[in-house]
């Protein structure tokens, strides 16, 4: 690919993360609003520890809307609607609240997420909290960014100087994660459970954290903070192989010098 070529791709790219950055804000505003009146949402269960809200669907609805009417070509994924790619794997990959079990006990974990995907790659990612008004924003090649800064992941060589983001759940060996967090203490380390994938892996993004680890997640929940670490200089497993995955997967990111001490989790 030539210069002027890349150039033009690079140019994309920026143009399509502005108008992510402006989506999730949007979508995190109205989100908000229904967070502080808790009185206007309905919930309705998709499984153990698995919810969905009014505000779930509305939010991801805006998205789409959003979307449309900027890229009228392009193929959307999203949690709660059309789950399968009309596109094959270059699309739009919607979370319209990551989080939602923080968000409709009042808790203030959870985000907006959006990131634009070519062969299952994620090359566009933005992030929105809006309980702290942090957006997160990366594109492939283009660094990794927070409410327009850039940010880079820890240093840490041990994994005594921070904290490490650790999930469970029923469905994804919770024995696993409960012997980490065994060892890990023992050896001087520290856990904590985030609540939102997608907001533990921008704290690693951002130095915050260490590394993170969830052990069942989908495309919606990880790839905007994977594409996220590994700009900011971080580690992670590998993407899923496509958009439409048969059986969640686990994730796991961390800061280089701490990539070999949390690699059990994976």
């Amino acid at each position: 690919m030539s210069m002027s070529e890349l150039s033009e791709v690079a140019d994309t790219l920026e143009a399509r993360a502005r108008t992510a950055c402006a989506i999730v804000r949007e979508a995190g505003a109205v989100a908000l609003a229904a967070f502080r009146d808790h009185g206007s949402l309905s919930v309705e269960t998709k499984g153990t520890q698995d919810w969905v809200t009014n505000v779930d669907l509305e939010v991801e609805a805006l998205i789409r809307a959003r979307l449309g009417a900027a890229y009228p070509g392009d193929a959307i994924v999203g949690e709660e609607t059309a789950q399968d790619p009309e596109g094959g794997n270059t699309a739009w990959v919607i979370d319209p609240v990551d989080g939602t079990t923080c968000f409709m006990l009042g808790l203030p974990q959870w985000c907006v997420v959006l990131s634009y995907t070519v062969d299952a790659v994620p090359v566009v990612s933005a992030i929105y909290a809006p309980v702290t008004d942090e957006l997160f924003h990366a594109t492939a090649g283009g660094g990794a960014f927070l409410n327009g800064r850039p940010i880079r992941v820890s240093d840490a060589a041990s994994i005594g100087d921070g904290l490490i983001a650790v999930g469970a759940n029923a469905q994804g060996d919770p024995h696993k994660s409960a012997a980490f967090i065994g060892d890990l203490v023992s050896d001087g380390g520290m856990y904590i459970r985030v609540g939102a994938c997608a907001l533990a892996l921008c704290y690693v993004a951002s130095g915050r954290l260490l590394a993170a680890y969830e052990p069942r997640v989908m495309p919606w929940d990880d790839l905007a903070g994977m594409l996220l670490v590994r700009e900011a200089g971080g580690r992670t497993n590998a993407f899923a192989p496509s958009l439409v995955c048969e059986a969640k997967r686990p994730v796991l990111v961390a800061a280089p010098g701490i990539w070999e001490a949390v690699a059990p989790l994976y």
